[in-house]
């Protein structure tokens, strides 16, 4: 993907037409669509006016062109989006996304390692998933649930 890619990338993320991306900026929607189709680039003040109404950092769009490893830049608009908000929350909201990512991080790795999840707290209201069930076990489960004595 090169910065054309991009550009058009960001443009609808923001749900931008290339008429309103090109308003915004200062250039006809021709130059816009030249620029996402890497057909012509953008002068440095141009690409300065995007970076602002595409509200991207400048790595973002280069990250493709500029010889970086891609496993410590290969970052979406969505992602960027993602750093912006995290950024803005209080030291609750930062501690409980840190906990939840990581909780998910975790899973996702035990899924890929094929490796079963357990959930520590047993749900009563599903099928138990440790043990295989018998016909009889079943039978005696359904009668406990079927019987309303214990609540008379």
């Amino acid at each position: 993907m090169g910065i054309g890619k991009r550009i058009k990338e960001a443009r609808n993320n923001l749900n931008y037409t290339q008429e309103e991306l090109a308003r915004l900026v200062g250039v006809t929607k021709g130059a816009i669509a030249n620029y996402e189709n890497d057909t012509s680039h953008p002068k440095e003040s141009i690409m300065y006016k995007l970076i602002e109404v595409l509200s991207v950092d400048a790595n973002y769009l280069f990250q493709d062109v500029v010889n970086i490893s891609r496993e410590t830049n290969d970052i979406t608009s969505a992602e960027y989006d993602h750093i912006k908000k995290y950024r803005g929350l209080d030291s609750h909201g930062i501690e409980m996304v840190d906990f939840t990512l990581n909780k998910e991080w975790e899973r996702s790795i035990a899924l890929k390692e094929k490796v079963a999840y357990q959930s520590p707290i047993l749900n009563a209201a599903h099928i138990r998933t440790d043990i295989i069930p018998t016909t009889e076990g079943m039978a005696h489960d359904d009668a406990i649930m079927e019987d309303d004595s214990e609540w008379e």
